[in-house]
């Protein structure tokens, strides 16, 4: 029978929604169930079993290879071997405490890991059938993790061992060096694209960047690497990748400043183009068509038919190629939606709808920008032109002001 889950659902790393409780036994529950214990999946009997030390080992596994994304921890499940094909494989026994109060003893564990705790992903797999059970992803926060008495461990097949220097000294130069790295290769990644929408000068811009940034960089990772390699123990590791990574934090620091300032800019002149401009147009034609949509939804006379075809016609025929007669739009429709906000109930009657198309229809028929108000300075100057200037609330005074704007 096909596992149904439950509407319970949580958000993972990557945002997006994951159940948290099936009725009955899920696919990835069976196949690591079918799979038996390994270095990336152990089974616990009970959850007073899960210790910090496991959850820790199994973190420090996925750690050690950039190609592991997850360790699995079944609780409420015990291994089995077959005595006549040798096999291994789970079987569920399910939780004599109750899920609650193993997941509870479970995220306890997970407290007194250091530095910080490990990530976890609590599933709770057949909650409708006799033996429910626990299915705990475990990834890393801050590796290496060690429990409460200082043991950095990992797994090694079904077991679990000390981890090796070498592989403390890995672990250590990827936390503190390597993230330094990544940010610089997001950072530049960012900024030759910004550039890229502003002019042809991209290859030269991106060449000096990886010449000024990208080449000290890889020559300071390069010393870190040789400086954890010589490092006495994983302690004096930690400090030489640190520094290392100290070295090329303000680097890094500067250029996202620079990408930002740069974004900035693009966004601007992005604005105003005309790719930009007709996106803009196709959208709001889009939400007026939606807003008019609702309001005569109800009303079916031949007048409210007349209204729907005209606006039909208006909303999906073509967009101008032209940019300043797309900014004429935008201001047309976004007047329209405004107005329509300070009708009763923020809504428009048919009534209102007819009268607004009216309106409508002569702008853009004829689009012409409404020009600057010009008072009648003449009188003012013409007067005293010091008391003019001086007074703040004069016409001569505020259409000055105006202009320094």
């Amino acid at each position: 029978m096909g596992a149904v889950v439950l509407p319970c659902y949580n958000r993972w790393m990557d945002g997006v929604a994951r159940p948290t409780r099936y009725q009955h036994m899920s696919t990835e529950a069976e196949v690591l169930l079918a799979a038996g214990e390994s270095a990336g999946i152990e089974y616990k009997r009970e959850a007073k079993a899960v210790k910090s030390a496991t959850l820790a080992a199994l973190a420090n596994w996925v750690a050690l290879d950039p190609s592991r994304e997850v360790a699995h921890l079944l609780v409420g499940v015990e291994e089995v071997t077959d005595r006549v094909t040798g096999l291994t494989s789970g079987v569920v026994y399910g939780l004599s405490n109750g899920l609650d109060q193993s997941v509870a003893q479970i995220l306890d564990a997970s407290s007194t890991i250091c530095p910080i705790p490990v990530e976890l992903f609590v599933v709770e797999e057949a909650v409708n059938e006799e033996h429910p059970f626990l299915r705990v992803e475990v990834r890393p926060a801050t590796a290496p993790h060690h429990d409460g008495q200082g043991r950095r461990q990992t797994r090694q097949g079904r077991s679990t061992r000390a981890m090796t220097d070498d592989e403390l000294l890995r672990v250590y130069l990827d936390r503190e060096a390597g993230s330094f790295a990544t940010r610089f290769r997001h950072t530049t990644t960012e900024l030759r694209e910004a550039v890229g929408a502003v002019g042809s000068q991209v290859d030269q811009i991106a060449e000096a960047i990886e010449r000024n940034i990208g080449g000290p960089l890889e020559e300071l990772t390069a010393t870190a690497h040789r400086a954890v390699s010589a490092a006495e123990d994983a302690e004096s590791a930690a400090m030489s990748a640190g520094s290392a990574a100290n070295m090329v934090e303000d680097g890094v620091t500067k250029v996202e400043r620079m990408v930002r300032d740069l974004s900035e800019v693009v966004d601007e002149l992005q604005d105003d183009s005309l790719d930009a401009l007709v996106s803009r147009v196709f959208h709001l034609r889009r939400r007026v068509w939606w807003v008019f949509s609702l309001d005569t939804s109800k009303r079916s006379s031949a007048a409210a038919e007349r209204l729907t075809m005209w606006m039909h016609q208006q909303l999906s025929g073509d967009i101008s190629p032209e940019a300043a007669r797309n900014s004429w739009e935008l201001q047309v429709w976004d007047q329209l939606l405004a107005q329509r906000k300070q009708q009763k109930g923020a809504r428009g009657t048919l009534k209102w709808w007819t009268a607004a198309a009216a309106e409508i229809k002569g702008y853009l028929k004829s689009p012409a920008f409404q020009g600057p108000e010009l008072p009648d300075l003449r009188a003012e100057l013409n007067g005293d032109i010091n008391e003019a200037f001086g007074n703040p609330e004069s016409l001569t005074r505020e259409f000055y002001d105006s202009l320094q704007r």
